[in-house]
């Protein structure tokens, strides 16, 4: 399943040489366009991913939606991520771990430099969250430098979430533990060859290959359905469901979600068109595309 590191980042890129830039997707009646961009949730610095074409469209949008908006006070969402994700009475780690995911949890934590002791509260779910991080942090890749935080600062439009932040957190923290288990064994597993796969699906992120990321998940994801269901499927429908009820609507809407959520028969885009909305993809450099709006 090495689809789980990268769908923590929810698609994570490496190298800042120059290379394609992302392609847009669009949904348009005669008053309402939502424009559809798949993100990267950390980045490393320095990388060129916005085309003229995202950012014309950015800029004239009249709502920025994005999965989630995460609050300003962070000290509110730290308790709320400190509930879900961690408790005090929890066994220790040596009791209810096997001894072969312990023993890989030693090893990754020693060579990310994070003490064993910070994940004995923590559930088998935070304990993946934390080390993917961990992970792609040691190869340059952060937050800081992502599609979000950058769109954020572009864009004077008001912004809305498709999901709050206690739901994101909660579609981890209801999973059983037998799934949170296969999580972490799942990232546990990509730690040592996380710079190649991930170099390998940001180079499909860039060219808009979305369908072959989805390929990429879809040839490991029955080792957890319910992860998937969890974590890609259903949001997903309910995403697509946002947005059939948002084109009722009149308006320009710039949505940018995890570029993993976008491919696939159970992917966002074939949600839409299931819905009546099939996708015109836009790559970049801009083709012309004008829907009639006032």
């Amino acid at each position: 399943m090495r689809w789980c590191l990268a769908a923590l980042a929810l698609l994570v890129c490496l190298g800042a040489a120059p290379a394609p830039q992302p392609p847009v997707w669009v949904i348009a009646d005669d008053d309402t366009e939502i424009t559809l961009f798949a993100t990267v949730h950390a980045l490393p610095p320095d990388l060129d991913w916005l085309s003229t074409e995202a950012a014309r469209r950015l800029d004239r949008a009249d709502t920025l939606v994005l999965e989630t908006l995460i609050p300003d006070d962070r000290a509110a969402f730290a308790a709320t991520l400190q509930r879900l994700g961690t408790s005090a009475a929890l066994p220790p780690l040596a009791e209810r771990l096997p001894a072969d995911l312990l023993s890989r949890l030693q090893a990754s934590a020693a060579a990310l430099g994070l003490p064993l002791a910070l994940f004995e509260t923590m559930h088998p779910w935070l304990i993946a969250v934390s080390i993917g991080e961990a992970t792609l942090a040691s190869v340059g890749v952060v937050s800081a430098n992502g599609v979000e935080p950058a769109l954020l600062a572009r864009s004077s439009a008001p912004r809305e979430g498709l999901e709050t932040p206690e739901q994101q957190l909660g579609y981890f923290a209801n999973l059983s533990v037998e799934d949170q288990l296969a999580m972490l064994d799942s990232t546990l597993a990509e730690v040592a060859g996380a710079r190649e796969d991930i170099d390998r699906l940001i180079g499909l992120w860039q060219r808009g290959a979305v369908d072959a990321i989805a390929a990429e998940f879809a040839g490991e994801a029955n080792a957890s359905p319910a992860l998937r269901e969890a974590l890609l499927a259903g949001r997903n429908r309910r995403w697509a469901e946002q947005l059939d009820a948002r084109m009722a609507r009149p308006g320009r809407i710039f949505v940018a979600v995890g570029a993993a959520h976008f491919g696939g028969e159970d992917g966002l885009l074939s949600e839409l068109a299931a819905r009546g909305w099939p996708a015109r993809e836009i790559a970049a450099p801009a083709l012309a595309f004008s829907p009639a709006l006032p």
